[in-house]
């Protein structure tokens, strides 16, 4: 688990599980990319201080998963709530005027509950989420799909 440290443990954990259930899903898996252009901290600080405060303050996407004819961008979280669906609605957008992919570009929750009243928005807005029960992360059973609806 080495290769996204970046996690929080229990977030790990789930990530793991999830690369367990759905193996040789992706070519490649990139992890903490940076997004956006940052906060400038202004004129009055040094160029060496502006310079880490813009790379420091950058969104961060948890990963991005290359497929043969799709990017996936990825948010991995335990609890998933208004700060997921806003990333997900907001990564895509950073990472394509950064990156200019030339795949189409698809938002992907992975995560271990939702909050209730949100499983039909992600689903409205064509996120994929995976929900993966905290048993699912210790033992071996049926793979958790995309919701209903969410594709």
């Amino acid at each position: 688990m080495a290769r996204f440290t970046h996690l929080l443990a229990p977030d790990r954990a789930l990530w793991q599980r999830f690369l367990d259930l759905y193996p040789g899903r992706y070519l490649s898996i990139d992890y903490d990319v940076r997004v956006g252009s940052g906060r400038d901290p202004g004129p009055t600080f040094s160029d060496p201080l502006r310079s880490m405060a813009l790379s420091l303050s950058q969104r961060r996407i948890d990963a991005i998963g290359l497929a043969s004819d799709h990017i996936d961008i990825i948010e991995i979280t335990l609890s998933a709530g208004l700060t997921a669906l806003g990333q997900l609605i907001a990564y895509p957008i950073l990472y394509a005027q950064d990156f200019h992919p030339t795949l189409p570009i698809f938002p992907i929750l992975v995560c271990q509950r939702m909050q209730p009243d949100l499983g039909h928005i992600f689903a409205s807005l064509h996120i994929d989420t995976y929900i993966i029960p905290p048993e699912a992360i210790t033992a071996s059973g049926p793979l958790p799909g995309p919701m209903e609806g969410a594709q």
